[in-house]
């Protein structure tokens, strides 16, 4: 890491901070509006060394503003900037009872801390690797990870082709192309493939990057932090099938550490580079006719955390955001540098595990916590007034299978629903307000099986299908019991408010022959925010794979379990990290139950030509 890159590494954890202090004061605005927050007693923050100094912090902040105590593990490459960080804490009023630092250098030391019964979270910034690994030491264990992506930028003809180069390089070699927003991968659309202005502009900043260590104060790029080995070796020192090198790096010292930035031509669509995590200063680059085929190349890894499209045509890039499926979307602009606040962080799919929500988001603190149902006053109303008549047609469906209690609590909670999208979830926000660049924070629906177990309350289930209704997500409904006449009717018509794509009625033990089979996520239907791209076909097509995720199954899927036993369902899952169990007792408050629906999503848009303001896309509907 570079002095410069040094610098914002400190002042990202400075904003975590002031970030946690307002989701702190959030909290108390959420707590009592249909549901109590709880905080959890002990949070193992396990960071890794791509960002020494922000990504512990992150952490650590987040879970002291939840309200628990911390044990700091940072990665054994970062051990010291982990103490330092600790040791500011503790200068500013943290309490050691607090916060505490732990070096563990031996793995059954780690492996009893992360399963060890009073931890109620752990907050993991690493790989998918180690998230699947902390969950196999532990059933049952409370785990929001952070993982990497294999991010691209895609550049078409309209774009400025000048500004593409400089954020292409800046993105895919900065921290030695180790951070995990680092772009992996840029995808030339149509004519920008044959552009040999394009070409020799990317090979000449790549060469000319002055490569040395950080106590070169001119340094541009730095050290990996360790020798390469596996993946990272493989990515700078070998070729697959029909890749070229354009630029080919090498070692320039005895070290073994410092090397020279490369670019590897001729990547193919499914090849090991195109999917597989190579965490070293390579770029890879690949080609497309169409922007559709860029995209569905985007979308065709197990990741999703960063994407990027250099493009001067607003309806390309409209097309982009609607058919991209990351986490943090970039417009003619690079895809690393993100602020804490203005760009929250954090993926879809198999580069988030867990919750979901974003850490520098709004909700991030709110999820570190349980949530359970408040004592409540019946409201004795039997009167649906406030709700969109979607909802309402849902409520009126399940009516004869409810109490006046039940009936009352969904009632109640509908309301909350449309609170909470008329504030949160229905809107789109830009609270940095920078006007030349837009940074656009929203929610998208997220396909979700919903199962209600034996012995649930209908209550509850007539709760979650309200607040998926609200979310407009896709659904696949379990229940063990036959529902209401109405209610089944209405989840099988094709005007349903309701977006069930099918109903099973099962008992516990069949739900969970079903998952063990992976016959829950069958048949792969895909529909509506996750529907593949047409030109997913044209890829296919050309003889490529099919990706393994779809709308309900892969890597980011979802299950909202009413009821039941969740061990036993997360052992039928295998205990893996792409499946995320949401199991919390069901709560009347909207901007909690509707959040296993939704995803977050941060776009981020360069509204300006040379600093004058651009209107196509400082009004760019997003």
């Amino acid at each position: 890491m570079t002095l410069a890159e040094a610098d914002s590494d400190v002042s990202a954890a400075i904003d975590s901070a002031h970030h946690a202090a307002d989701s702190a004061r959030r909290l108390a605005v959420l707590d009592g509006d249909g549901a109590r927050y709880v905080p959890p007693r002990l949070t193992v923050v396990v960071s890794s060394w791509s960002a020494p100094v922000a990504n512990p912090a992150a952490g650590v902040v987040a879970a002291l503003a939840a309200g628990s105590g911390v044990v700091l593990q940072p990665a054994p490459e970062a051990e010291r900037s982990g103490a330092v960080l600790a040791d500011v804490l503790w200068d500013a009023g943290v309490p050691h009872s607090l916060l505490q630092l732990v070096d563990l250098d031996d793995d059954q030391l780690r492996r009893d801390l992360i399963a060890h019964p009073t931890v109620d979270r752990i907050v993991l910034t690493g790989s998918a690797e180690t998230a699947r690994s902390f969950r196999w030491w532990r059933a049952g264990l409370p785990l929001t990870a952070e993982t990497s992506g294999r991010n691209a930028i895609v550049v078409t003809p309209s774009a400025d082709l000048d500004l593409a180069v400089q954020d292409v390089v800046r993105s895919a070699f900065g921290r030695a192309g180790q951070q995990r927003s680092a772009c992996s991968l840029v995808v030339l659309v149509g004519s920008v493939g044959d552009s040999e202005r394009f070409r020799r502009q990317l090979v000449d900043a790549t060469r000319t990057l002055r490569v040395a260590w950080p106590d070169d104060p001119s340094a541009q790029m730095g050290p990996l932090i360790a020798e390469p080995e596996g993946t990272v070796r493989a990515g700078l020192t070998e070729l697959a099938p029909g890749e070229s090198w354009l630029v080919q790096p090498v070692p320039l010292d005895d070290s073994g550490r410092l090397w020279s930035p490369g670019i590897r031509d001729g990547v193919r669509p499914g090849s090991d580079f195109h999917r597989t995590e190579h965490l070293g200063p390579v770029l890879g680059v690949m080609r497309a006719e169409t922007l559709d085929q860029a995209v569905a190349i985007q979308n065709d890894t197990d990741h999703g955390l960063a994407a990027g499209i250099h493009s001067l045509d607003p309806d390309e890039v409209a097309d982009w955001i609607a058919g991209v499926r990351a986490g943090n979307l970039f417009v003619n602009r690079g895809t690393t540098g993100a602020v804490v606040g203005r760009q929250p962080f954090g993926g879809w799919k198999r580069s988030s595990v867990g919750t979901g929500t974003k850490p520098g988001g709004p909700m991030d603190v709110a999820t570190l916590g349980r949530w359970e149902p408040t004592p409540r006053t019946v409201h004795k109303s039997i009167q649906l007034h406030g709700l969109p008549p979607r909802v309402t047609a849902v409520i009126e469906a399940a009516r004869s299978g409810l109490s006046f209690e039940e009936f009352d609590q969904v009632r109640a909670g509908a309301l909350s629903d449309v609170r909470a999208r008329e504030s949160e979830f229905g809107v789109t926000h830009d609270p940095a307000g920078l006007v030349v660049e837009r940074n656009v924070l929203r929610w998208r629906p997220q396909s979700v099986i919903v199962r209600h177990a034996e012995g649930a309350p209908a209550g509850d289930l007539v709760r979650v299908l309200v607040a998926a209704t609200a979310a407009r997500a896709d659904l696949l409904v379990s229940t063990a019991r036959p529902l209401p006449g109405p209610l089944t009717q209405l989840l099988a018509s094709s005007r349903s408010p309701l977006r069930v794509v099918d109903h099973l009625v099962e008992s516990d033990d069949e739900f969970l022959r079903r998952a063990t089979t992976g016959d829950l996520f069958r048949p792969d239907w895909s529909s509506g925010d996750d529907a593949p791209q047409d030109a997913l076909e044209a890829v296919l097509a050309q003889g490529q794979d099919r990706p393994t995720h779809t709308a309900f199954g892969g890597p980011g899927a979802r299950i909202r379990l009413i009821g039941g036993d969740p061990l036993a369902l997360e052992e039928a899952l295998g205990a893996g990290v792409d499946v995320a169990i949401h199991d919390a007792p069901v709560v009347e408050a909207g901007m909690i139950e509707m959040l296993p629906f939704l995803r977050e999503q941060t776009v981020s848009i360069t509204a300006h030509r040379f600093g004058d303001l651009d209107p196509d896309f400082a009004e760019l509907h997003v």
